[in-house]
């Protein structure tokens, strides 16, 4: 059994997908090193199978959620601070905006004033949301490890039925 030299929070997560994808694979492995081939039907090869392919099943779901819940609750927290970012930060253009046209009226018109401060802010608030949706593009939601591993299993099962 490895183990991941990981710190803080993640190490826990690290250590779980690790320990779940070893138990996968030495069940995979297990599965492989199979009986020889014979002369059984259809039948008493699926009614062979039934148990093992229910724990391959249960293997599946359970290495998919150990890969995912991790980036979940990344993405989850990273949107959470963003929101709560997004209701300060908002709270502070709105009185830095007012402060910004009240100062440029002391040497332009008003609306003059008021159209410079929605320009940059505007030119801000596009750069900050691409910026945000960058971020969000880079996650991989996508459970490598086990699309993997059922397509070997899937590939094993096709052995079995040509044999």
């Amino acid at each position: 059994m490895s183990v991941d030299l990981v710190q803080g929070p993640e190490r826990k997560g690290v250590c779980r997908v690790t320990q779940q994808q070893e138990r996968v694979e030495r069940f995979a492995r297990e599965l492989r090193e199979g009986p020889e081939p014979s002369d059984r039907s259809i039948k008493e090869i699926l009614d062979a199978l039934r148990p093992q392919i229910q724990e391959l099943v249960n293997k599946q779901v359970e290495l998919a959620r150990a890969e995912l819940v991790p980036v979940g609750k990344r993405a989850g927290m990273a949107a959470g601070l963003l929101a709560v970012g997004a209701v300060f930060m908002l709270v502070f253009l709105i009185l830095l905006s007012f402060t910004g046209v009240y100062v440029l009226a002391l040497f332009l018109p008003l609306w003059v004033s008021a159209l410079i401060v929605s320009g940059i802010l505007l030119l801000i608030g596009g750069i900050l949301a691409g910026s945000g949706a960058n971020i969000l593009r880079q996650l991989d939601p996508k459970p490598h490890r086990t699309i993997a591993t059922l397509q070997q299993n899937i590939n094993w099962l096709k052995g079995q039925f040509r044999s």
